[in-house]
C-alpha cells in the first residue's frame, strides 16, 4: 500500500493534485503563533510552554480550544485565534510577588503551598504534560453526568489531576475536579545504573522522594477506556492508570499496570559481533527516560519515545500482566546515536556527551564502544513528542518529533516495523518539544485538521536583563499549522 493510498484511508482526500519537488526541506509557515512566554531560571511560577492538546468544540470546531503546559506557571488555555483566555497556577503554587518575573495568571500575593510529599517544603506543581478525555462520567450512576477533562501530569507533586472544560463556565473554560486524596503515581522507582558512569546506585526497586523529581511526565489517554498512560522522569517506567469517579463530582485513579524497560542493549557490530550498550548519561543518575507517547486503540498499540533511544511499540493485547519488562526488539526505530561510541566527558557533577569524537579521549573521559551498525538514519536525538494521525487495522500513521534538529517526521508503521514516509520543518520553531494533532474541518484555515507544536525558541524579549534577580532563561510559545501543509511532506 502506497504513502498516498494510506492518507487516503486514514480520510486525507482532499490534497487534490498537490506535489511537492525538490531536495530543499519542506518548511511549512504556520496559521499564526501565540505570545511568546518568557522564562527566568528559579523565578516563582516562571513559564515555559511544553506540550499542547486541543479540545474540539462539539458545537462548532472553529470555537475549540488549545491547552497548554507551562511547567511551574500550570496550565494555558488560548482560543483558535491564539488569544490567551485563561491561566491557571498548579494547586500547589508558590507566592509570587509584584516584583517577581510576570506570570500568565498574575500574582499569588499568598505564601504557597509546597507539594504534600516535599520533605524539604521546596517542592511545588510543575505541570509537564497534557491530553483530552471525552464523554467521562462524574460519579457512579448512570445518570450522572457525562463531561470532557482535561489530563495533566503535575511532575512537581507527582500527581496526574483533572479539569473540567466547559466555556460557558463563569471564570472557565477550566475547572479543577481533582479529588483531594489523589495519590502519587511513582511511589517507587526502579534504578537501572549505567555500567560505565557509576551512580552508586544497585539496580532495583526504591523508595521515590518527591523531592528528587522522578516523577510523573509524559502522558497519553485512551478513550472510551478512560485510561491513562503516563511515563517517569528520569526512569525507564511507563505506568497504565484507570481514571476512577471520586466522590463530589471529583477524578482520581488506579494503577493498572507497570512497564519496565531495559535501558541496556546486546547489539551487533558491523561483523555480528555482540557488545552491551547504554546510552550516555549526562549525570550518572539520570537515566534514559522518555516524555512521548500515545495509544493506536484500533490496534491496541502502545508507542513510547525514549528521547535518547528511539521510539517502541508495544502490543496491549492478549492481557499483560501488572509489570511487563519490554526489551529492546520492542524498538522499531532508533535516534541516530543509538548503539554508536562515545565519550563522557566530565564537567563538574554531570558529563558533556559525544558521540563519534576525534581524537583520543582524556584520562578521566569514560569510553563507550559501539558501532555504527545500529543506529537509526532520521531522528536527532532527543526524541521527543508523538501524535497519531490516523489507523486502520494492522496499520497505523505517526508523526515524531526530533528535538535535536526541530524536524518532524511521518512514519508508516506496520507488522512490527516503521517506515520513513516524509519529513517537514516549520517555520521559526526550534528545540521543539510537544505535538498534538485533531483532524475534522476547523474552518477553512484548517480544512483537514489542525496540528499545534511547541517552539522552544520563541523571540525574546527586547530587554533579556535579570528581573528581581532573576536571570532570564529563554523563551517559549506555541504554533498552529494548517495540517493539509504537514501532508505534503507524504507526497515529496
Amino acid at each position: 500500500m502506497k504513502t498516498w493510498t494510506l492518507a487516503c484511508v486514514l480520510g486525507v482526500t482532499a490534497l487534490g493534485g498537490v506535489r511537492v519537488v525538490g531536495d530543499q526541506p519542506l518548511v511549512l509557515t504556520p496559521v499564526l503563533t501565540t505570545a511568546p512566554l518568557f522564562n527566568y531560571e528559579d523565578a516563582p511560577a516562571t513559564p515555559d510552554a511544553d506540550d499542547p492538546a486541543i479540545w474540539v468544540n462539539p458545537d462548532d470546531p472553529r470555537r475549540s480550544l488549545v491547552i497548554g503546559t507551562a511547567k511551574d506557571a500550570g496550565l494555558l488555555v488560548y482560543d483558535m485565534t491564539g488569544v490567551l483566555r485563561q491561566a491557571l497556577f498548579p494547586p500547589n503554587a508558590p507566592q509570587v510577588m509584584p516584583d517577581d518575573p510576570a506570570t500568565p495568571a498574575g500574582l499569588n500575593l499568598l505564601p504557597g503551598d509546597p507539594c504534600t510529599d516535599s520533605a524539604s517544603a521546596e517542592t511545588f506543581g510543575r505541570f509537564n504534560n497534557v491530553d483530552v478525555l471525552y464523554g467521562v462520567r462524574l460519579g457512579a450512576r448512570r445518570q450522572a453526568p457525562l463531561v470532557d477533562v482535561a489530563v495533566v501530569s503535575d511532575r512537581g507533586c507527582d500527581r496526574v489531576r483533572f479539569y473540567l472544560i466547559d466555556p460557558s463556565a463563569p471564570g472557565g473554560p477550566l475547572a479543577d475536579i481533582t479529588a483531594a486524596d489523589v495519590p502519587r503515581v511513582f511511589p517507587t522507582r526502579y534504578e537501572q545504573p549505567s555500567p560505565l558512569q557509576p551512580s552508586g546506585a544497585v539496580e532495583g526497586w526504591r523508595d521515590n522522594p518527591v523531592d528528587d523529581q522522578n516523577t510523573v511526565y509524559g502522558l497519553t489517554v485512551v478513550q472510551g477506556d478512560n485510561q491513562i498512560f503516563v511515563t517517569q522522569r528520569e526512569r525507564g517506567l511507563v505506568r497504565q492508570l484507570q481514571v476512577v469517579s471520586a466522590p463530589g463530582g471529583k477524578l482520581t485513579y488506579v494503577t493498572k499496570r507497570t512497564f519496565l524497560f531495559r535501558t541496556s542493549f546486546e547489539l551487533p557490530d558491523e561483523v555480528e559481533t555482540l557488545y552491551t550498550w547504554t546510552p550516555c548519561r549526562e549525570a550518572a543518575v539520570e537515566e534514559p527516560q522518555s516524555e512521548g507517547l500515545i495509544v493506536d486503540r484500533k490496534n491496541d498499540m502502545l508507542y513510547v519515545a525514549f528521547e535518547t533511544i528511539g521510539i517502541y511499540q508495544i502490543p496491549l493485547r492478549p492481557a499483560l500482566p501488572e509489570l511487563v519488562t519490554v526489551e529492546g526488539n520492542r524498538l522499531i526505530e532508533a535516534v541516530k546515536t543509538f548503539g554508536q561510541p562515545y565519550r563522557a566527558v566530565p564537567d563538574d557533577d554531570e558529563f558533556e556527551c559525544l558521540y563519534n569524537a576525534v581524537g583520543g579521549p582524556a584520562p578521566a573521559d569514560v569510553v563507550a564502544v559501539g558501532s555504527t551498525a545500529n543506529g537509526g538514519r532520521y531522528l536527532q536525538a532527543d526524541a521527543e513528542g508523538l501524535a497519531l494521525i490516523g489507523s486502520i487495522p494492522g496499520r497505523a500513521l505517526v508523526l515524531a518529533s526530533s528535538q535535536g534538529d526541530s524536524s518532524f517526521h511521518f512514519y508508516e508503521i506496520a507488522r512490527g516495523r516503521a517506515a520513513h514516509r516524509g519529513v517537514f520543518f516549520v517555520e521559526g520553531v526550534g528545540e521543539t518539544d510537544g505535538v498534538h494533532y485533531v483532524p475534522g474541518r476547523f474552518g477553512r484555515q484548517y480544512p483537514l485538521g489542525l496540528l499545534v507544536v511547541q517552539n522552544g525558541d520563541a523571540p525574546e524579549p527586547p530587554d533579556t536583563g535579570d528581573v528581581n534577580g532573576y536571570e532570564f532563561d529563554g523563551a517559549t510559545q506555541f504554533k498552529y499549522v494548517n495540517f493539509v501543509d504537514a501532508l505534503k511532506a507524504l507526497l515529496r
